[in-house]
C-alpha cells in the first residue's frame, strides 16, 4: 500500500534506518563503557546539578531529569545557552554533553562553569570538549562515534543515568530498571522495523506526514516524549511540529485553537499519554480533545505499556522515532541530512 520498502532502498542513503534500531544496543554498549568507569575526582557537597548541551545531546539530560527528579535530592537543570546560571559555582556538579565535541553553545557554557569553579564531568566522542576535558584533568566518558547525534540518544540517556548513579545522584534501582528495559525496547524494535503496511508506525507516519502535528504531553513524563518527538520529525521527515504540555496548555494554547478553520484543519494533534499521569491531566487531556474535535484535521493517541515510567517512557521515544522515520519515507526525503543545520554551522562558523 504505501511502498515503504521500496522507499527505504531508494531514499536512505545513509542507513537511518540501522541507526533506529541500535537504540537498544546503544543502552547495552553504555553499560559497557561505564562498567570500569571510576571517576578520579571527588563529587560530595553538591547543591545542584546543571547539564549543558543542545539538541540531541540535551534531550538525554531532559529524560535524565524527568526519571530521576523525584528521587535525587538536588535541583537538576538543564541548560541550552551560551550562557549559565548565576548561581554555577564549587558546588555544582556539570555535566557536559556533546555527541561531536565541538558544539559551540556547550563549549561556552562549558567555559563559562570552568571559570565558576564548578566540577565538570564531560561525555563526548571527541573534539573540543575533549581536548578541555584532558588538559583540564577531569573526568569523562567516551562516546562511540559515528551516528548523528540525535541517533545517538540510547548512549546520551544511559551514560547521563549510569554516571549520576556512580556519582551517589542516581538510585542503583533505576539503573537496573534501565538494563531491564533492554529487552523490552528490543522486542518493540523488532516489530516496528519491519516495513509492511501493518506496522503501527508506519499506519501512524500515513496519517500525519502531510499535515503539521501539534503534540501534547503531560508536564508529569511525557513532555519530553514530545519535545524529541517534535525535533525528530523536525530533522528526520523535514516536517514543521510545535508541541506544548498539559496543564500549561490549558491555559493559553487551547484558544488559539479558534480563528482561520481552514488553517487548523491541516494540523493533526498527537496526544501522549503516561498511566501515571495525574488524575486531573489525564482529565483535562479528554476535556480539551473534545472542545478541540472538528477544529484539527485529526487527532490521534500514543500510550504505551511497561511496568515503570523509565520502560514507558523510553518505549514511547523509541516508537515515535520510527514514526519520524516512516514520515520522512513517505515524504519522499532522507532522513538523515539536515542541510539547513550544516549550512547554518557554516555561515556561523565565518562570524
Amino acid at each position: 500500500m504505501f511502498e515503504i520498502k521500496a522507499l527505504k532502498q531508494k531514499l536512505d542513503v545513509s542507513n537511518m534506518y540501522d541507526a533506529i534500531i541500535g537504540f537498544p544496543k546503544q543502552i547495552k554498549t553504555a553499560f559497557s563503557i561505564m562498567e570500569h568507569w571510576i571517576p578520579q575526582h571527588e563529587y560530595s557537597n553538591v547543591n545542584n546539578i546543571l547539564i549543558l548541551g543542545m539538541g540531541g545531546s540535551a534531550i538525554g539530560g531532559d529524560v535524565t531529569r524527568m526519571l530521576i527528579q523525584n528521587e535525587c535530592e538536588v535541583p537538576i537543570l538543564v541548560n541550552r545557552s551560551y550562557n549559565i546560571p548565576k548561581w554555577v559555582n564549587e558546588k555544582t556538579l556539570v555535566l557536559a554533553s556533546s555527541y561531536s565535541g565541538n558544539t559551540e553553545e556547550t563549549l561556552s557554557a562549558f567555559d563559562q562553569c570552568t571559570k565558576a569553579g564548578a566540577k565538570i564531568v564531560a561525555m563526548t566522542t571527541g573534539g573540543k570538549l575533549q581536548e578541555l576535558a584532558t588538559e583540564n584533568n577531569l573526568d569523562y566518558a567516551l562516546l562511540p562515534a559515528g551516528l548523528q547525534p540525535r541517533a545517538a540518544l540510547g548512549l546520551s540517556v544511559s551514560l547521563t543515568l549510569i554516571m549520576l548513579n556512580k556519582l551517589g545522584f542516581a538510585s542503583d534501582s533505576i539503573v537496573e530498571e534501565l538494563y531491564f528495559s533492554i529487552e523490552k525496547i528490543t522486542k518493540l524494535c523488532d516489530e516496528l522495523s519491519d516495513c509492511d503496511d501493518e506496522n503501527p508506525a508506519v499506519i501512524l507516519a500515513n496519517e500525519i506526514h502531510s499535515m503539521c502535528p501539534i503534540i501534547y504531553g503531560s508536564e508529569d513524563l511525557t513532555w519530553v516524549a514530545a519535545l524529541r518527538f517534535r525535533g525528530q520529525l523536525e530533522e528526520n521527515a523535514k516536517m514543521l511540529a510545535f508541541h506544548h504540555n498539559i496543564p500549561e496548555q490549558n491555559h493559553n494554547e487551547i484558544e488559539g485553537w479558534s480563528c482561520h478553520p481552514d488553517l487548523l484543519a491541516t494540523k493533526c494533534i498527537i496526544w501522549l499519554k503516561d498511566e501515571n499521569d495525574h488524575p486531573r491531566s489525564l482529565g483535562r487531556m479528554e476535556v480539551t480533545a473534545k472542545l478541540l474535535d472538528g477544529q484539527a484535521g485529526k487527532q490521534v493517541e500514543i500510550a504505551e505499556k511497561g511496568r515503570s515510567p523509565l520502560i514507558r517512557l523510553l518505549k514511547m521515544i523509541h516508537f515515535n522515532d520510527w514514526v519520524s522515520y516512516y514520515a520522512a519515507l513517505l515524504n519522499n526525503v532522507d532522513p538523515t541530512p539536515v542541510e539547513r543545520i550544516t549550512k547554518l554551522k557554516e555561515e556561523m562558523a565565518k562570524r
